[in-house]
């Protein structure tokens, strides 16, 4: 069931991430976590976040750049990470995403009391830790 739910709500955020700012759901999650976390990041960490290879957030970082939606430096601390920071017209973008995100969560999903939402935010995260620590 976690499946099927994560894969319709994943398709549902691709639908109206291309529709209203011409961006795949996968584009706008790294950048939200580049916001989320400005300065020094490795492509791991971002992957990490969200669950993807880090050849998948790679390309997504080259695309933005292309895009001019984020910078991305050698950092001072090591040679293995980046200083990944948006840019003006990235930072535009996240804050359209972001209000665009919250208008279809009233809109288009369903109203769930937050007592369910809170319980099930508590389950994935007991299970998340337990599966991540047997690992």
């Amino acid at each position: 069931m976690i499946r099927r739910v994560a894969g319709a709500l994943d398709r549902t955020g691709e639908r109206l991430f291309q529709r209203e700012l011409n961006q795949s759901l996968t584009q706008f999650l790294v950048l939200s976590v580049v916001d989320a976390h400005p300065g020094t990041l490795s492509q791991k960490v971002i992957a990490d976040r969200l669950g993807l290879t880090k050849g998948t957030v790679s390309r997504q970082i080259d695309k933005a750049m292309r895009a001019g939606l984020i910078t991305v430096a050698v950092s001072d601390r090591t040679r293995r990470e980046n200083d990944v920071r948006l840019t003006d017209a990235g930072n535009a973008l996240v804050r359209r995403g972001d209000a665009i995100f919250d208008a279809a969560r009233r809109t288009e999903l369903p109203q769930l009391r937050a007592t369910d939402v809170a319980a099930t935010l508590r389950t994935l995260a007991a299970l998340d830790t337990w599966l991540n620590a047997s690992q």
